[in-house]
């Protein structure tokens, strides 16, 4: 059984007690897209990141995040989403986080093309997977966990196992994506925290919004510098 967030959390947030719909969403769309590649291969193609292609194609920083390289990889990625999203979404909100699920996405390409070489084969390595937002997720159950002083031991030792295998040789696993995610996901969950008990509604949503805003001005300068300042 996924872990149940305590209901004292969700009320900081002004929150009731929901069942994890995003997450149960973007697992569905996950699968639905390697369903659908089966089929229509070609739909990789048009999805997948790659420094390469990401100027022209943009929206590729976030349609490779809902691709995968074979069962393995897409059966262990959304059983960590369902895992951490089952935790989290009800503790936040949906919107709150679906906003962190997808810019981690984005971020963890960002961190790829970052640190891709234009003259080497990096710039036209291609990467998929949802490793980036889960990441990103797992960094803001983390942040969220210790805020309210709630035990981070089985959160830590995940991450840490997830860090090992993102670092052996061979495995060619991206690293660039797994760290973009995971500091993305912290930072907007730090500063999404409610460290006003007086703050109403319409303050904490002023709040999130501008942190959504702000994190995807962010990487949008990011992606404009790299390209633009080559």
């Amino acid at each position: 059984m996924p872990p149940q967030q305590p209901s004292w959390l969700s009320r900081f947030f002004g929150l009731g007690p929901h069942k994890p719909w995003v997450t149960i969403t973007l697992v569905i769309a996950c699968v639905l897209v390697a369903l659908v590649e089966r089929v229509h291969s070609q739909i990789g193609g048009w999805m997948v990141f790659a420094p390469l292609v990401g100027d022209a194609e943009p929206w590729r920083f976030l349609t490779s995040a809902f691709l995968h390289a074979g069962p393995w990889h897409l059966l262990l990625n959304m059983y960590a989403l369902w895992l951490i999203g089952s935790a989290l979404e009800p503790a936040i909100g949906r919107l709150r986080f679906l906003a962190i699920y997808l810019l981690s996405a984005v971020a963890g390409n960002v961190t790829v093309l970052l640190a891709a070489d234009p003259l080497g084969q990096t710039w036209i390595t291609a990467t998929v997977g949802a490793s980036g937002a889960v990441f990103g997720v797992f960094g803001a159950l983390f942040v969220l966990y210790r805020h309210f002083g709630v035990d981070t031991t089985m959160i830590l030792v995940t991450i840490g196992l997830n860090l090992v295998l993102t670092f052996m040789p061979g495995m060619n696993i991206s690293w660039q994506s797994h760290l973009g995610g995971i500091i993305t996901g912290a930072a907007m969950m730090a500063l999404m925290l409610p460290h006003r008990r007086d703050w109403t509604r319409r303050k904490r949503s002023v709040r999130d919004v501008a942190v959504i805003v702000g994190t995807a001005l962010v990487l949008l300068v990011l992606v404009v510098w790299k390209y633009h300042g080559l």
